[in-house]
């Protein structure tokens, strides 16, 4: 009998699937924790206890609404009795390429991890309730839950980097699903918390005003309510910066951080590739809105949409991306591949399998708090573990990096062809097509 074939909601299959999950993210938060990037959470924690401003002090980048999740987040750990969030260890400063000689405490480690699988339970919840509505199948929906909360990268990403990218998934699948039940106001606030997020829901644009076109016979007035939430929810996020005179700081990451994790060479290629691709993929998003609108098909609309809204999404990793930003790919590549190409799970495996060994070029790193805090590995040990990935030369870490980054792409490459063909468009023929044309003039 399959796990899920059960009329209710919490069955055992679900409930397997749940206790998986968290014991996975909280072993992960425990035993392993990237303190590069967690390190830098606790700095902006403790601005914001000194009464300082998001922007006040160095180590903030980021947009303001991770540092507003944030000051809520340090006021639930006061709650808790985690008081003690990092130390400095001067043994660190001597170890070479070592970033920061302050690591995490476990206990704020796992803090932080059930903060981010509270967003990974919401995003899996919103992708059950979208299969569900779409298909009215509830067994399909709770697999969908399943794909989602199992999938290694993500769990990876919530409890071993500690990176908000599943918010920003929350946020994008969100606005989608307030869309289908035409609440345009709501949605476009929360576009704008995806957008000041992180910078890769602000191209989802397109395809939502698409949608909110078609879909509504008074669009202009669903547009300009969608528009109105959108502005106001900008002047209340923005409002600290603009008083404080550092809005172009609270942007910066527009211009600077485009993706800089993971193994060395991988990452700084990806980082000037970015550069380059985004006028292209602001291109493909309008295509691809242009197509949704142009050609409606005999399909239920909402159906349909959530097929271009995969599309849009898929657009946006025309480059090879770091690991954490797939994350916002995984719910819609999951809709997709459950409500309309079943053909997609397999490049959606490959695409967790490269994502997830995109990260493992910082497994030392992530030893440092149980090795400093708990004593369970001896720190020569560690350091021996480190001097393997990040010692010699082609270092270790970089060949994962470069191998990972092209698992990532052949299976956005498979992924994208698999799409194409559903969409109408044969690659073969076209292909076949460019080689006679030449042989034949």
């Amino acid at each position: 009998m399959n796990l899920f074939d059960d009329s209710r909601l919490f069955c055992r299959g679900m409930l397997i699937v749940l206790a998986i999950g968290l014991i996975v993210r909280l072993a992960f938060g425990f035993l392993l924790e990237y303190n590069n990037d967690v390190t830098a959470w606790t700095q902006t924690l403790a601005n914001i206890e000194a009464g300082a401003g998001l922007y006040d002090m160095a180590g903030y980048y980021y947009p303001p609404v991770w540092g507003y999740i944030l000051g809520v987040f340090s006021e639930f750990i006061g709650i808790a009795g985690v008081d003690n969030w990092a130390d400095i260890f001067p043994q660190l400063l001597f170890v070479e390429d070592w970033e920061d000689s302050t690591l995490t405490t476990p206990a704020f480690n796992i803090a932080l991890t059930v903060l981010l699988t509270v967003s990974d339970i919401i995003v899996s919840c919103l992708v059950y309730w979208l299969i569900k509505r779409l298909t009215g199948d509830m067994v399909k929906a709770k697999i969908g839950f399943a794909m989602f909360f199992l999938a290694l990268n993500v769990m990876f990403v919530c409890g071993c980097w500690g990176q908000f990218d599943s918010f920003s998934a929350l946020m994008a699948l969100l606005c989608v699903c307030l869309l289908f039940v035409k609440k345009e106001m709501l949605a476009g606030m929360i576009f704008t918390m995806a957008a000041l997020l992180k910078l890769f829901p602000a191209f989802l644009i397109f395809i939502l005003v698409a949608y909110i076109v078609v879909k509504r016979e008074d669009w202009k007035v669903c547009l300009l309510k969608a528009a109105s939430g959108a502005a106001v929810m900008l002047v209340v996020l923005m409002l600290p910066s603009i008083m404080e005179g550092t809005v172009m700081d609270s942007l910066s990451f527009v211009f600077a951080r485009v993706g800089s994790s993971g193994g060395g060479i991988a990452a700084a290629a990806l980082k000037y590739t970015s550069l380059i691709i985004y006028p292209v993929i602001i291109i493909l998003e309008v295509v691809i809105a242009y197509f949704f609108v142009k050609h409606r098909g005999n399909e239920d609309l909402d159906i349909r949409f959530t097929w271009f809204a995969f599309l849009s999404v898929m657009a946006l990793f025309l480059y090879p991306s770091t690991a954490q930003y797939l994350i916002l790919l995984m719910p819609f590549a999951i809709v997709a591949a459950i409500v309309h190409e079943t053909r997609l799970v397999k490049p959606i495996m490959l695409l967790i399998i490269g994502s997830t060994l995109f990260m493992l070029p910082s497994f030392p790193m992530l030893l440092g708090s149980i090795t400093m805090y708990e004593g369970l590995i001896p720190f020569d040990q560690w350091m021996d573990l480190y001097d393997l990935f990040y010692g010699g030369s082609p270092r270790l870490a970089d060949v994962i990096g470069v191998v990972s980054a092209t698992i990532q792409y052949v299976a956005w490459l498979w992924m994208a062809i698999v799409s194409l063909d559903h969409s109408g468009i044969d690659i073969k023929r076209i292909i076949r097509r460019a080689k006679t044309e030449p042989e034949q003039s």
